[in-house]
């Protein structure tokens, strides 16, 4: 995933391609004696932190010109200029993460111009915000805890995203996924920042490597007082599997994360707690209340539920169940220790049935309908 670098009077992005390659862009701040200005500053500013305030309040509001005045101290301007640039890039972190690319111009009389390049714009944020307020009245209840609220986040980015870049918009962007079903990584970690912010929690944006030089984003959240990493991209298997997810990068620690991430750890806040260690190992979960039954990948996939008020799992059969999903206290899922079987089993009763003798895998419960896969081609069947 794409990275600011800042050096000298150069702004360096660092773009993957589709095979996370990395190509190098650079934008160099310009300065001339003559009148280069085109336009009336919108706005005169006396000061570099005003500046700085200035960009980042045009940066959230997605402008592609920023036009200023400035009438300060003209020392060290270039070197100030960029560090104007990466002080409003911290500010308006949801904007700066859709950052394509950023020229400057200025002249002698301090009249400075900053070309911006979004992998979105105002259009499109329109119509993220209000996709994000609809979903979040959905999903985030007023006696929610934060626990709950990132998990809500979280299990609604993985159950209506897929990772790629096939998309109209730039796959770069929380618009795609949000709107598209299709991201890359910046997507998902921009929109879990975006979501989760608006849903109260504080959350920073990531932006590190995986497997030694693949750029890669993903977010940090803050719960009662502590720090955790949260990846929602590596929470959605590739390639993509409907009805698949999983927690093993949800709420996780440094030391768990750096067994396949890499990041600047002096850049964000250290993340220590095991508090949450329990959502390991938790594969095609299905909640009720606050038991979530799922694949246990610690155990050989065997079916387990997991109670979410204080962490206890308990094995509730020695089948291999996959693809879970369920309707009320009926549980649906691929008996991979019958053959892949479509099953159904009753949770007041544990008494499981045979629905379909064929290998099954994608369950789905959509318009109340068991949908399902038979050797690649979806099937369907009505469920009361």
């Amino acid at each position: 995933m794409k990275k600011w670098l800042l050096s000298g009077v150069a702004v360096l992005m660092l773009s993957p391609t589709a095979a996370y390659a990395q190509n190098a862009e650079t934008h160099t701040v310009e300065t001339s004696p003559k009148n280069a200005f085109n336009g009336m500053s919108s706005s005169k500013i006396t000061t570099w932190d005003k500046l700085i305030n200035e960009v980042a309040q045009q940066m959230n509001n997605f402008s592609t010109e920023i036009k200023v005045a400035y009438s300060g101290p003209m020392a060290d301007f270039n070197k100030n200029i960029m560090q104007v640039l990466e002080s409003a890039q911290k500010q308006a972190i949801y904007a700066s993460g859709h950052l394509e690319g950023v020229s400057i111009t200025s002249d002698s009389e301090g009249n400075i111009t900053f070309k911006v390049k979004y992998f979105t714009n105002q259009t499109q944020e329109a119509a993220v915000q209000k996709k994000v307020d609809q979903v979040l009245k959905t999903i985030i209840k007023p006696s929610m805890t934060q626990f709950q609220k990132v998990k809500a986040v979280n299990d609604y980015i993985v159950s209506n995203a897929t990772y790629g870049n096939k998309t109209k918009a730039s796959p770069h962007s929380a618009y795609a996924l949000l709107m598209e079903g299709q991201a890359v990584c910046q997507g998902y970690a921009l929109l879990a920042y975006k979501m989760l912010q608006q849903a109260g929690i504080e959350t920073q944006y990531v932006v590190g490597y995986v497997n030694s030089s693949e750029g890669h984003a993903w977010n940090m959240v803050k719960l009662d007082g502590k720090w955790y990493h949260l990846d929602t991209t590596w929470n959605d298997p590739l390639p993509n599997r409907v009805g698949a997810s999983s927690y093993d990068y949800f709420l996780v620690t440094d030391a768990q994360l750096k067994k396949d991430h890499s990041w600047i750890a002096s850049d964000y806040p250290v993340a220590t707690s095991t508090a949450y260690n329990y959502m390991q190992n938790v594969h095609f979960a299905y909640q009720i209340n606050n038991m979530l039954y799922f694949s246990n990948t610690a155990d050989n996939d065997k079916l387990y539920k997991l109670d979410l008020t204080n962490g206890k799992k308990t094995k509730v059969m020695d089948s291999r169940a996959l693809y879970i999903t369920g309707v009320g206290d009926d549980l649906y899922y691929s008996d991979y220790s019958n053959g892949g079987y479509l099953t159904k089993m009753s949770l007041k009763t544990l008494k499981t049935g045979v629905l379909v003798k064929q290998p099954v895998s994608d369950l789905m419960i959509k318009d109340n309908n068991l949908v399902y896969k038979v050797n690649a081609k979806e099937q369907k069947l009505k469920i009361n």
